[in-house]
């Protein structure tokens, strides 16, 4: 039976256990490996501040794939991992999961909008149109970010903002291609 927005209660279930399972896992690499290797290297960067954020790459592909309700499944997740952070004495504004979802999903709205021939279609977009949405949700994240950790636009943390976002977004691009390229040559060898 499918609901009015053609979903079936079944399929959004699997959709929000995936999205959670691909973030959680991605802000606990970025919690537990990530930021201690950044303290020992870098320790005058501030803590608010991940120079490789991997669940920005998990942010824009669940915002690609499954639009304005993305933003839903990534809620629940998104609010869990600021608790465990803010456990783990990383202060969040408890604004920012929220506006960290949307500043990715108004970043991909805009460039759909401004190119809307790129995202039409039944082809996935080329890796660099990802690449402009990421950038543009991470642009708005960052200022958003650094308005809500500093009371004011310090242009210097908003670009570490967007460096984090940008490397996590690539990492998480480059092993999802990876994935699927293995995925593709397990499905030759089970062929053959």
């Amino acid at each position: 039976m499918l609901n009015p927005v053609g979903f079936s209660i079944k399929e959004h279930l699997q959709n929000f256990v995936i999205v959670s399972v691909f973030y959680i896992t991605a802000y606990s690499l970025t919690l537990g490996f990530v930021a201690p290797l950044q303290q020992m290297l870098f320790s005058n960067v501030i803590t608010e501040l991940s120079l490789l954020f991997l669940p920005h790459g998990v942010r824009v592909l669940v915002v690609y794939f499954f639009g304005w309700r993305g933003v839903l499944y990534l809620i629940p997740s998104a609010y869990l991992m600021k608790i465990l952070s803010s456990q783990a004495g990383i202060p969040l504004d408890p604004w920012s999961p929220l506006f960290n979802i949307i500043a990715c999903y108004v970043g991909f709205q805009l460039v759909k909008f401004a190119l809307p021939e790129r995202f039409s279609g039944a082809q996935l977009p080329k890796w660099r149109d990802f690449g402009l949405v990421a950038l543009c949700g991470s642009i708005f994240n960052s200022a958003g970010m650094t308005l809500l950790h500093q009371n004011e636009l310090d242009l210097f943390i908003a670009l570490g903002y967007v460096i984090g976002d940008m490397a996590g977004f690539f990492v998480c691009f480059f092993i999802l291609i990876y994935a699927f390229r293995f995925a593709r040559l397990l499905a030759k060898v089970d062929d053959a």
